[in-house]
């Protein structure tokens, strides 16, 4: 009771924390409940600082928004991918056909392409002014890395400058498509010493980088006889890859 007023306590508060409110802080919260508006001031300036924020995280909303669209869009672009390439519909050659070259590491230009017309032959001899073009079956794609090449000349001949060689990227589905060139034209003693010993090349690189062949592409050597007089019985091609980095970027990747 006090001055005939009843007076509640909620609590009476623990000797420690009245150890804690030194008597600066007690005529401090004195004054200030004393002070008509004081509680209220304070209450203003506590506040005033989170109401700052709010309005800041109010101004950045716009461009939130807009990075979450981006973001969104990026989802869905990377989801359609995916989608994509998991379908069987979309994929060129199962799991089971890429292991299958693996272990191989180098092709072989052993087929011929016929019907091409022109100065162009469909077999050999390639005989002096003619032109033969040699290429491969479909397969999985691959990176080339280097070209042996062995010319078998009529009557045991070592003329290998008469013959000029230029490699094609040739799409598929279009054998008769002479396709885009690779490298320069070569000439035979580029890749034979006279004694017929091989000269391993690197292959053609565009734009200071390996060039891919894809899988739905295939690799096409034309041979021209710029000779007089020898005939080119039979030639032997072989473009090499490294099988290791091909296994490595095609094995099946998972999180096992």
């Amino acid at each position: 009771m006090d001055n005939g007023k009843l007076v509640k306590f909620e609590q009476i508060p623990s000797s420690s924390t009245l150890d804690m409110v030194t008597p600066e802080a007690t005529e401090s919260l004195r004054r200030l409940l004393c002070n008509p508006g004081g509680m209220e001031r304070l209450i203003q300036v506590v506040n005033s600082g989170a109401i700052d924020r709010l309005m800041q995280l109010t101004d950045r909303l716009p461009a939130l928004e807009g990075q979450c669209r981006t973001l969104a869009n990026r989802c869905d672009a990377t989801d359609m991918m995916f989608g994509q390439f998991v379908c069987p519909a979309n994929v060129n050659y199962s799991q089971r056909t890429l292991d299958e070259y693996s272990d191989d590491n180098q092709i072989n230009l052993d087929k011929i392409t016929t019907g091409l017309g022109g100065d162009y032959l469909n077999a050999f001899p390639l005989t002096p002014s003619k032109l033969l073009r040699l290429t491969h079956l479909a397969r999985p794609g691959y990176t080339p890395t280097k070209i042996a090449i062995d010319l078998n000349i009529a009557g045991g001949g070592n003329n290998y400058l008469d013959f000029i060689l230029q490699f094609f990227l040739v799409p598929g589905g279009t054998p008769s498509n002479l396709g885009l060139p690779i490298g320069p034209e070569m000439r035979g003693n580029q890749f034979l010493n006279k004694d017929g010993t091989q000269i391993h090349v690197p292959f053609p690189e565009y734009r200071n980088a390996p060039l891919d062949i894809g899988s739905l592409e295939t690799l096409a050597l034309v041979i021209r006889n710029s000779g007089a007089a020898n005939n080119l019985d039979s030639a032997f091609i072989t473009v090499y890859y490294d099988n290791k980095a091909f296994y490595a970027a095609c094995k099946k990747k998972c999180g096992c």
